[in-house]
């Protein structure tokens, strides 16, 4: 059995990369699923134009609901996961370099990539589901594990021999 003091920094940020790009892939694969599907006419709903009449402008509304339809909502989660995930993964990866260096413990570089992949896949899945309330903790959660991992390199920096 391994133990977990014998895991290299760099076998923990390809598994981190591994599991990114599977993410990626899914979002990708949901976007192109949900495209084809309102395409063929099943899922799509007409959208009217109302007047009101105060004030003359026009307003878009859906038929059936006020929601964004889901291949926007998609899109939107892939370019928000494209926009924080770089952030973090330059970070995970001077964490990476500079900690085995200073010390070969890679439990909390386990516990920073667990933490931010959970949160970003749960606000994935808030942000197509559109549920505000957890959409935003799940993004806070994300971006205390990145303040996290930025304050740990700083000291895991600031530990190592020039």
């Amino acid at each position: 059995m391994t133990d977990i003091y014998s895991i290299k920094p760099g076998t923990v940020f390809a598994w981190f990369m591994l599991v990114l790009v599977i993410r990626r892939i899914v979002l990708v694969v949901m976007l192109i699923a949900s495209g084809i599907v309102k395409s063929s006419g099943a899922a799509s709903q007409p959208v009217e134009v109302a007047r009101n009449g105060n004030s003359g402008k026009g307003s878009k509304e859906l038929a059936s609901s006020d929601k964004a339809d889901l291949p926007t909502l998609i899109n939107n989660a892939i370019t928000n996961d494209s926009e924080n995930d770089t952030y973090f993964l330059i970070l995970y990866l001077g964490t990476g370099i500079f900690s085995y260096s200073v010390n070969v413990d890679v439990l909390r570089m386990i516990v920073y990539g667990a933490v931010y992949l959970f949160a970003r896949i749960m606000h994935s899945v808030m942000l197509i589901l559109e549920l505000q309330p957890y959409r935003s903790l799940t993004y806070l959660i994300g971006l205390m594990c990145t303040l996290a991992i930025s304050i740990d390199l700083v000291v895991t920096m600031s530990r190592s021999t020039n």
